[in-house]
């Protein structure tokens, strides 16, 4: 296993503690005036689906823009006669395709979040999403470094990796408690 992804879920398992122990769903109760329920994250599951609308609508766009015809997945840099569209071509088609490969992750965590902190889950899941399509119009340059501009969504997947390992831990019947009893 790469030790990124371990040293990712020791963080996430981290952020759902400290979202655990300083009470963040009632917090974000009390502030927005919102019942804990599935109504926030339902509302952001939607925006998700139109974020991977839009983003296949532009690369539909696209195809029609740079003359990329069905059913080639992507523009052959090398034998384009503009290699610069077929590079921007290629950046929006992935930055659609990368949106793809991670909805199975983001709607796992989401649902398994959201059982015990769905208001969390859902302003987590909304910072994803802006951070997807930050990612999306920084690819969408043809400048695949500026893909980087949706960095900060890491920080709502983490929230949601790590509620969901509480979720988890808690339904196995172990005490998550760790932080309030480390201050004791």
């Amino acid at each position: 296993m790469s030790i990124i992804i371990v040293v990712f879920t020791a963080i996430s398992v981290v952020f759902g503690l400290a979202i655990d122990y300083f009470n963040v769903e009632q917090l974000l109760s009390t502030v927005t005036g919102l019942q804990s329920n599935y109504g926030l994250i339902g509302v952001i599951m939607l925006f998700n689906a139109y974020i991977l609308m839009y983003l296949g609508v532009k690369v539909g766009g696209a195809r029609k823009k740079y003359g990329v015809d069905y059913p080639d997945m992507y523009a052959d840099v090398h034998h384009a006669k503009n290699k610069k569209n077929a590079n921007i071509f290629n950046c929006i088609q992935r930055a659609h395709q990368n949106s793809l490969e991670q909805q199975p992750m983001f709607l796992t965590v989401s649902a398994l979040a959201s059982q015990k902190y769905p208001l969390v889950a859902g302003v987590a899941g909304f910072v994803v999403c802006i951070g997807r399509l930050a990612y999306a119009a920084g690819y969408s340059t043809g400048d695949p470094k500026k893909r980087s501009a949706g960095f900060f969504g890491y920080f709502g997947l983490l929230a949601l990796l790590g509620c969901s390992w509480l979720v988890c831990f808690e339904q196995l019947g172990f005490d998550t408690n760790v932080i309030g009893k480390l201050i004791k």
